[in-house]
């Protein structure tokens, strides 16, 4: 594992080693709720070591950058607002995780609605490949016709995918329209390499001014950081001297690793509605549930069992779906409010049981229908010692007095 260190004379505050609060922020008041996204962040001290820095390195430039030596910054004038597309008509995919990929299309809504019309079902349809565009699509999806990206499931990790994004006609003939680069899905397995390098980039010297320096290094393919510690070992007048060097050591590493409350190797699987739905939840409750991806808790919760072998598992189910924005949607007789792009999705917990849930959408004029029964059987079997895995308490099961 490779990482950087901090730039001399960062700002991060050091946490109290009784649990106080950071410096900079506010003890919230007793009984307040916390505002979306205020979760104060402890870093043990354990982890600053070393990384005062004496201003004898810091030249008239960099003082500048040290809190309570300028004056604050006037406000930038605004220029007006990104615009919600360029119309590049191009397709980007990127690794989300091992097993799941992001595609991203840039498309004005009226190329989209162009290319929707074009096709038989009126929407756009996204097939991913594996290795290259010549095999069987793994994977294809017809997404909804207001939707920009979506994430999609792959079974094989460490592995090359392209995507293509296109629209089909009546006629069966398959018209494209973007064609992503190759992105690589990480292993699904730790790294054998376990070693740390740190490197410090001088930060009061502009970014142009450092690639400009390291640019001969680029011939020996060196990343930046390697570049600039093979310029100043070599005593270049335009770098200040390397900190000292610093190691590593385990009782750092079990710090940051509580940190980030790393205490086991999981994840949870979750597709674009589901997302969504993740999305739609107050940031305290994506801080306090076990099964939350975005947590911070452990997926396994409590502390690490007493015996080396151990398994704990569950269930939980996520029902999503998409429409047109003024369709009627009802489940088990339940209206069902769909969001501004016409989709909704629930999160239950799914018991051992049989579950059924009739879906019915009705069009805006009354003069069209669809209708889907959903039925759900869990019948858990287990052999040897089998735990539970921890779940979130609010679920309940998949019954329209829960929606």
């Amino acid at each position: 594992m490779n990482s950087e260190s901090l730039p001399p004379g960062n700002n991060l505050p050091a946490a109290d080693p009784a649990g106080a609060v950071a410096a900079g922020e506010s003890e919230p008041a007793p009984g307040a709720s916390p505002a979306a996204g205020a979760f104060p962040l402890h870093i043990p001290p354990i982890l600053l070591e070393g990384d005062d820095v004496g201003t004898e390195f810091l030249n008239e430039d960099a003082q500048k950058f040290s809190l309570g030596l300028a004056a604050p910054p006037e406000p930038l004038e605004s220029e007006g607002e990104l615009p919600e597309a360029y119309g590049t008509q191009k397709l980007l995919l990127t690794a989300r995780d091992p097993n799941w990929l992001c595609a991203h299309w840039d498309l004005t809504r009226d190329q989209q609605h162009q290319h929707c019309e074009r096709s038989a079902d009126g929407h756009l349809t996204l097939r991913v490949h594996r290795e290259d565009l010549v095999e069987h699509p793994v994977a294809e999806i017809h997404v909804p016709p207001t939707a920009r990206n979506w994430f999609v499931h792959v079974a094989r990790a460490g592995t090359h995918y392209h995507a293509e994004l296109g629209c089909q006609t009546s006629g069966g003939e398959w018209i494209p329209i973007a064609t992503s680069a190759p992105t690589f899905t990480p292993p699904n397995r730790m790294s054998e390499n376990t070693s740390v390098e740190f490197a410090t980039i001088p930060f009061e010297t502009p970014l142009p001014d450092l690639l400009e320096l390291a640019g001969g290094a680029a011939a020996q393919n060196l990343s930046l950081t390697e570049a600039l510690e093979k310029l100043r070992s070599q005593g270049h007048p335009d770098l200040p001297p390397s900190p000292a060097t610093m190691t590593w050591t385990a009782a750092q590493e079990r710090a940051l690793a509580e940190v980030f409350n790393v205490k086991g190797a999981g994840q949870v699987l979750m597709g674009s509605f589901a997302l969504a739905d993740l999305a739609q939840r107050p940031p305290h409750e994506l801080a306090t549930s076990p099964t939350s991806p975005g947590g911070i808790s452990s997926p396994f919760g409590g502390g690490p069992p007493e015996k080396k072998f151990w398994f704990n598992i569950n269930a939980e189910l996520v029902i999503y779906g998409a429409t047109e924005p003024d369709v009627t949607v009802t489940i088990g007789g339940r209206l069902i409010p769909l969001r501004a792009d016409g989709s909704f999705s629930y999160h239950f917990a799914l018991p051992d049981g049989h579950y059924e849930l009739p879906v019915v959408a009705v069009s805006a004029d009354q003069t069209d229908g669809r209708a889907a029964g959903l039925q759900f059987t869990r019948a858990t079997e287990t052999r040897g010692q089998v735990g539970a895995h921890p779940q979130n308490p609010e679920l309940k099961p998949p019954a329209p007095e829960h929606l």
